[in-house]
């Protein structure tokens, strides 16, 4: 300190002095030592205050840029259960489901039960095959003269089940002719929706009576339909775009007229698809539900067929049909594989039906040449009296089965197999 120094000059005077001068000075001397310190202390403060605002801005910047973060993660993490939902929707098999439904005077039942049970096909069908479902809805009657209030009336694919009720709600049993409908002009429409790639794409006709041109007594349109549509050649086209086509026959309605059911079994073979006889609407529901289920589980192991086709096809190109089914069929028994399958009465009530007509029209290539093929045959008179059950279960690989599926493949190939 500089007192120090101070105190040493003025001992060379004299000893009192120097102790006078100490008391003296040492008075003076605190008060300026105890400044210093203050302005020091003050100083420090004033320092360590804005190292404290400093680390409470850099705390606060953090802050928020962890806060920040967090947001992005949570965004994230958003995203990917986002992604993972529509993965999951994206891994369900996509349906197409469209119902041609015939709105005349004679279908009043079939279209009461439809309108009661539609909503409940939708979300049976959604739910039980996990499925993304899309439903359309053409409605017909016949071609003027004959009906002058609709020829047909086509309503989109949409996914809302509201959406058919409405469809359905629209139309009402009436109207008619001379007997044949305007079904060449519906199945055309619906060959014309426009389909997912990759879905499943199944139509449901219901009917209860043929389209124009079978030779049925009173046609309106003989030679079939006037806009030159042909049934025949629009369900192989349906074959090869892989539409699969369902016919609810309503009977005893249908076989009244003649070669009608020959016909309509025909076509739905064409498409690998299936004929299904109602002898009362209560079955339209379960029909229709056992169908789209059926079809599923076929679509699921189309792929594996498909793989195995290819693979036989090279190592013996000269194979037989028949020979390529047991090999399959062989394999798939032997991984245990199964499908639901839907079973509809049909021999109760048809008997033992001669086939060689439905056969004709399978084969044929046009509605003149089917009709060219027909044979007049005898057939067991129908039951349609019996009480129709219907189920749908699982069960292994059959050479029915597997054969709709081979054949299948090779029309949508256009034939490429054999």
């Amino acid at each position: 300190m500089s007192s120090k120094p101070r105190s040493k000059a003025k001992k060379s005077k004299s000893k009192s002095k120097s102790k006078a001068s100490r008391k003296v000075q040492t008075p003076k001397e605190e008060p300026i030592e105890n400044n210093d310190k203050d302005k020091q202390i003050e100083d420090m403060k004033k320092l360590l205050a804005e190292k404290d605002a400093k680390i409470k801005s850099m705390e606060n910047q953090i802050q928020e840029q962890q806060e920040e973060g967090k947001g992005n993660d949570v965004e994230v993490e958003e995203k990917k259960e986002d992604n993972t939902k529509q993965g999951a929707i994206n891994d369900y098999p996509e349906l197409d489901l469209v119902f041609l439904m015939d709105c005349t005077g004679s279908m009043g039942s079939y279209i009461k039960k439809g309108k009661e049970s539609i909503m409940n096909i939708v979300e049976k069908v959604k739910s039980s095959e996990k499925a993304d479902v899309r439903f359309a809805y053409i409605a017909y009657r016949d071609h003027p003269p004959q009906d002058k209030t609709l020829i047909t009336k086509v309503h989109k694919f949409t996914k809302k089940p509201q959406d058919m009720r409405n469809y359905l709600s629209k139309y009402k049993a009436s109207g008619g002719g001379d007997g044949p409908e305007a079904v060449a002009e519906a199945l055309y429409d619906a060959v014309n929706l426009t389909y997912r790639k990759n879905a499943i794409k199944i139509a449901v006709i219901i009917a209860d009576a043929p389209p124009h041109g079978l030779g049925c007594s009173g046609d309106g349109f003989p030679n079939g339909n006037p806009n030159g549509h042909d049934p025949i050649k629009i369900a192989n086209q349906m074959a090869e775009l892989g539409i699969i086509l369902y016919v609810v026959a309503c009977e005893p309605s249908l076989s009244g007229f003649k070669g009608a059911h020959d016909f309509f079994e025909g076509i739905a073979t064409i498409t690998e698809g299936r004929y299904l006889p109602l002898t009362g609407a209560h079955l339209l529901p379960d029909v229709i539900i056992g169908g789209a289920k059926e079809e599923v589980s076929l679509q699921k192991l189309e792929q594996f067929v498909q793989n195995k086709m290819d693979k036989i096809k090279q190592e013996n190109p000269t194979i037989s049909v028949d020979e390529m089914n047991d090999k399959i069929k062989t394999e798939m028994q032997a991984y245990n594989m199964e499908s639901y399958e839907n079973e509809v009465e049909e021999e109760a009530i048809y008997g033992n039906y001669n086939r060689s007509n439905i056969t004709a029209w399978s084969a044929s290539t046009s509605l003149a040449e089917g009709r060219s093929k027909q044979k007049k045959l005898a057939q067991p008179k129908a039951n349609f009296s019996h009480k129709q059950k219907q189920k749908t279960k699982k069960s292994k690989m059959s050479k029915k089965k597997v054969g709709k599926m081979m054949n299948r493949v090779n029309k949508k190939s256009k034939n490429a197999y054999y």
